[in-house]
């Protein structure tokens, strides 16, 4: 798995992605990330929710690359956060973007690790193995996906123990 997300983040740290933009349901594609991880969160006890301002709303967007973008920031909200703990995935349309939110009531993140968590490799804990914790790429290579499509990523965390908010935008489709 670390080979081929290597040879991912490769691939689109050079640029050499083909993206496929179009117009997206928003709601749609993130019900269908969110179908996927129904399961994972039950059985860790953890409450995936989802909120999108409108049913019509829509994105410009590689739909691939969009639910890789939610999967990888799914995947980690779900390992950081405790049993009976929540997950909400939230979309709104604002002005030219769409932006959305995977905010999350884990284990949250200190002011001073904020700047570097999507730096390759980067853990914030350095006691995770890749076994527990992912190849450590998950978040770089959805910088460069979110970038890629003319969008921007970061996150916020009022600190340890208080959970994170991971937001991102793309382009929204200007009908």
């Amino acid at each position: 798995r670390l080979v081929a997300d290597l040879q991912e983040l490769s691939k689109v740290e050079g640029g050499a992605i083909d993206l496929k933009i179009q117009p997206l349901s928003v709601r749609s594609v993130i019900e269908k990330v969110i179908s996927r991880f129904q399961q994972p969160y039950q059985a860790k006890s953890v409450q995936l929710m989802m909120d999108v301002e409108s049913e019509t709303f829509s994105v410009l967007a590689d739909e691939d690359r969009l639910q890789q973008i939610l999967t990888n920031l799914l995947s980690n909200a779900l390992l950081y956060s405790p049993s009976g703990g929540s997950v909400t995935v939230q979309a709104r349309q604002e002005d030219q973007f769409v932006a959305f939110q995977v905010r999350d009531s884990g284990i949250g993140i200190a002011a001073e690790h904020l700047p570097l968590v999507f730096t390759r490799f980067y853990r914030i804990d350095k006691s995770r193995a890749r076994a527990s914790g992912g190849s450590g790429v998950g978040l770089t290579i959805s910088k460069h996906l979110v970038e890629a499509q003319g969008g921007r990523i970061w996150v916020e965390s009022d600190g340890p123990g208080k959970g994170s908010r991971f937001f991102f935008t793309l382009p929204a489709n200007r009908k």
